[in-house]
């Protein structure tokens, strides 16, 4: 059962993107789509996202020394930069023994409409550029650690945590970006993406030859604003209206068991949701599957 091999699944929306703080910025042309970076706060952001899951799992009672963490990014580079930093914060603990996988997925991207894109390139040259830009800093900072014994801060800054690409995943159901995009199809986008990954993780036990059961999966979804809610809502298995998602807010959802009741039982209604999965081939669509623990929590940042 994927579900329970997942004992927990994070939301988070990208830092702070630098063609909101420098009006000046522009893109290189050719790579014909407007896709800005993150700034230095929102690396530190991040950072402190990363760090802040990690106490969430914590209070979880999660074990996160078998625990494999899969971070899901949309291709756009402000949400590879937040899960680069998302990394760096989850390394920050020596109880992190597994390495965190990160896999791109384009249908975790940005809205494909006219309000936010005058024109768009075909998605795998995209994806392409993303992945020939992290295979150029992986390199360099495997050479630094090659050639030093030593590495500055400042050095380090520069350098990618230690993590697993996945270059070889793809997600069988999106490989091109629909533009223009309806919402309603944006919508059915995010909750087919949303379940392939999901689906996705029960391999990953399988390729290192150990039992599903004992190795549980923790995701990390790092999307845009209107991803949140898209993937919220394929939780609630509900269409609900869109809140403001601020910059590197946190979602919780976690697996209905006896643990989380037990570990909710002091909280409102307003704090946390019990919904009802997909019937998806997973769960079972008569009992309730998911617990909405958190929603766009965002005072790690104050």
């Amino acid at each position: 059962m994927v579900s329970k091999n997942i004992p927990t699944v994070f939301i988070v929306r990208h830092g702070e993107r630098l063609d909101h703080t420098d009006k000046l910025w522009q893109p290189d042309p050719s790579l014909g789509i407007w896709d800005p970076p993150i700034t230095p706060k929102g690396f530190k952001q991040a950072e402190k996202t990363g760090s802040t899951i990690l106490e969430m799992l914590r209070q979880q009672t999660v074990d996160i020394k078998t625990a494999n963490i899969v971070i899901y990014s949309s291709p756009f580079q402000r949400c590879i930069d937040t899960s680069i930093a998302v990394v760096k914060g989850l390394r920050k603990s020596k109880n992190l023994t597994k390495t965190p996988t990160l896999r791109i997925d384009i249908g975790l991207g940005e809205w494909m409409c006219e309000r936010f894109f005058d024109s768009v390139c075909p998605a795998q040259y995209l994806m392409s550029r993303q992945q020939e830009k992290l295979a150029r800093q992986q390199a360099f900072s495997y050479s630094m650690l090659a050639k030093k014994s030593f590495i500055t801060p400042e050095e380090e800054e520069s350098m990618l945590p230690a993590l697993t690409i996945d270059y070889a995943y793809n997600n069988p159901n999106q490989s091109e970006f629909d533009y223009p995009e309806r919402y309603t199809d944006m919508i059915h986008r995010f909750e087919d993406t949303r379940l392939n990954c999901l689906e996705s993780c029960l391999k990953l036990g399988n390729k290192k030859g150990q039992k599903d059961e004992q190795q549980p999966t923790v995701v990390i979804f790092v999307t845009h604003a209107v991803g949140v809610n898209a993937l919220l809502d394929g939780f609630r298995n509900r269409v609900t209206i869109p809140l403001e998602s601020n910059y590197c807010s946190i979602s919780c959802v976690r697996h209905y068991n006896s643990t989380v009741i037990a570990d909710s039982s002091d909280q409102s209604d307003e704090d946390c949701e019990y919904m009802q999965d997909h019937d998806d081939g997973f769960n079972s669509p008569s009992k309730p599957t998911w617990l909405i623990d958190t929603v766009m929590y965002d005072r790690h940042l104050l």
